[in-house]
């Protein structure tokens, strides 16, 4: 059994509460899974009246088929709460599996919430590469991932690369389209790809390359690492962008910031750098 709950911001009917509070989507979906919705623990039909504060609470069933296997991990947690999580993922650990690599931190997290009887029906709502490491927002129900979407709207996060070289302009905006390169799992810069804006600010110079922030508009696959190549500083470390075969890719998501409408407060988790 799934929850969720939240105040009435206002009196009124709830079902003019719920369609404020949740995307038509969620709402569909909860008639869907037959959800009992109750008004201070009692249950109530959406076109009743409610008033400012009481509470709600949804109950639904929506039974999720994991169809990979759960590995035990000390995942790595900088956040916790009934609706999100926020875990520093590792280096050389996928964000969700794939056929060919069938292990990530996707598996690890559902292992760790399974052990507490919690939900399963999670959301990873900003992933890294598998070379990337650092702060991933999960949330723990739809409502949660709801209320984060668009995530490169609701999320603020930034990033630490080491790049190549001395850039002139010490800080700025990237501003180039991107576009999967065939059927090639590389992205490549074209004006008929998807807008991609990145905002950059060079944070001090060490042994001729540069420490580099990056904050992302947008969310495109690869796109702090093209983007930086794409300036002639591609990430120490890149192995599709840049001149190195291996994988110690020299970035990191080290900063997430969102609003926790559940809590009415901003969560913010930084990474030491």
């Amino acid at each position: 059994m799934n929850k969720f709950e939240f105040l009435a911001e206002e009196d009124g009917l709830l079902k003019d509460e719920l369609n404020k509070k949740i995307s038509r989507r969620l709402y569909k979906s909860l008639r869907y899974y037959k959800a009992t919705i109750l008004v201070n623990n009692v249950e109530t039909k959406t076109w009743n009246e409610i008033k400012k504060g009481d509470l709600i609470t949804i109950y639904y069933n929506r039974n999720v088929e994991i169809a990979w296997p759960l590995y035990e991990s000390k995942i790595d947690i900088k956040y916790e709460d009934d609706n999100y999580l926020v875990v520093n993922k590792r280096k050389q650990l996928l964000t969700i599996p794939t056929k060919s690599e069938p292990y990530s931190l996707y598996q690890e997290v559902l292992y760790y919430l399974n052990n507490k009887n919690e939900n399963l029906d999670i959301s990873i709502l900003n992933r890294l590469d598998k070379n990337t490491s650092g702060l991933l927002v999960i949330a723990k129900n739809r409502l949660a991932a709801d209320y984060l979407s668009p995530v490169h709207q609701k999320i603020k996060r930034k990033y630490l690369a080491l790049c190549e070289g001395i850039f002139d302009n010490k800080e700025g905006i990237i501003d180039y389209r991107i576009k999967k390169d065939g059927d090639s799992h590389k992205r490549i810069i074209s004006d008929d790809g998807q807008e991609a804006i990145t905002h950059y600010k060079v944070l001090r110079e060490e042994n001729g390359n540069s420490i580099v922030e990056f904050i992302l508009e947008t969310g495109r696959t690869h796109q702090i690492r093209l983007h930086s190549a794409s300036v002639g500083h591609p990430i120490v470390g890149d192995d599709l962008y840049g001149n190195y075969e291996g994988d110690n890719l020299q970035l990191e998501s080290y900063y997430v910031e969102f609003y926790n409408e559940f809590k009415k407060e901003k969560v913010i988790c930084k990474l030491d750098i």
